[in-house]
């Protein structure tokens, strides 16, 4: 074990559900079982899962470009940032849920395409363990992971740039590490086909 960075493995997805949930409670404490709390959940888990989301997507194509401690780290890890984005976004899936309730069922709105991103998100994690994984096949698991993630990064870009053509600001960062995410891998992806 790597010891500069002590969070290996199933710890780094321990370490994320306390920490997302920490949070998460900490904001119902302040603002109670309300719309406000509910919409405040949403953004910050709608946030941690983007990172999460970014740092395996571009995990591979980082450590390619750049050999460091760090992307090796990133690139051991992979699954274990995926399956971080997995919780991250359960409890966005809760608190979506809950601003249903406490709006009458007035919000949100039932979105098919983003639907069908957490359809992807359940068969990305389920596949991520190895009997699931068996099953599906070495092709099947290439392709489905392939395909689910470049989805979800298509889904994420979409709603983070409608949030900065809305002039919410805080969206430009984040919007920025999708990009850069996306630039590594086509990066990574030119060095290699002029390796062969």
């Amino acid at each position: 074990m790597d010891s500069k960075f002590p969070l290996q493995e199933w710890r780094i997805v321990g370490f994320s559900a306390l920490l997302v949930g920490t949070i998460c409670a900490f904001v119902a404490l302040i603002h109670g079982i309300s719309e406000e709390g509910m919409r405040m959940a949403i953004r910050f888990t709608g946030r941690t899962s983007l990172i999460f989301f970014v740092s395996a997507f571009a995990a591979s194509s980082l450590q390619k470009i750049w050999k460091t401690p760090l992307s090796i780290w990133m690139l051991k890890n992979r699954r274990y940032l995926g399956l971080s984005m997995a919780v991250s976004h359960s409890y966005h899936a809760i608190a979506l849920v809950g601003l249903w309730f406490v709006t009458n069922g007035a919000a949100p709105q039932i979105e098919p395409l983003g639907t069908l991103g957490y359809v992807l998100l359940i068969a990305l994690t389920i596949t991520s363990f190895k009997i699931p994984a068996k099953w599906l096949g070495k092709r099947g698991w290439k392709i489905l992971h392939k395909t689910a993630m470049h989805y979800l990064w298509l889904g994420l870009l979409f709603e983070y740039g409608l949030k900065l053509s809305k002039s919410d600001y805080i969206a430009l960062p984040f919007l920025l590490l999708l990009i850069l995410a996306m630039v590594l891998r086509f990066t990574a992806g030119r060095r290699e086909k002029k390796l062969v």
